[in-house]
C-alpha cells in the first residue's frame, strides 16, 4: 500500500488524497482549526441540504392543496386575526400570540 507523502502532487490523486496533501503541509499546531473548518464546511451543507427540503415540502404543500382546504386555512386565519384585533389589552394580545406560538406546527 503506498503512503499519501508518496503521491507527487499533480499526479492522478483523487480530490481527498490531495486535501489530505495538503493538511499535511500543515504545522501539526493547525490541525485543530482546520479540522473545525472541515466540520463547520459540513456541517453547513447539511444546513443547506435541509433548508431546501424545508423550503420544498412548503412549496408542494401550498402547490398540492386542494382549494376547500386552502379556503379553510386562510378563512381560520383571518378568523384568528381578526378576533386578536379586537382584544382590548396588550397584555391579552400577547397572551394569545404566546398560545399560537406554543402550538405545534404553527408560526408567525
Amino acid at each position: 500500500m503506498t503512503a499519501i507523502a508518496d503521491y507527487a502532487p499533480g499526479s492522478a490523486t483523487t480530490p481527498r488524497t490531495e486535501l489530505l496533501l495538503e493538511i499535511q503541509q500543515n504545522p501539526e499546531e493547525y490541525v485543530p482549526e482546520l479540522l473545525q473548518i472541515v466540520r463547520l464546511f459540513r456541517q453547513s451543507l447539511t444546513m443547506k441540504q435541509t433548508s431546501f427540503n424545508q423550503w420544498e415540502n412548503a412549496i408542494n404543500e401550498i402547490n398540492h392543496t386542494d382549494t376547500v382546504k386552502q379556503q379553510g386555512k386562510k378563512t381560520n386565519i383571518k378568523k384568528l386575526f381578526e378576533s386578536w384585533n379586537e382584544l382590548d389589552e396588550e397584555q391579552e394580545q400577547q397572551e394569545t400570540l404566546e398560545i399560537i406560538e406554543s402550538m405545534k406546527g404553527i408560526s408567525i
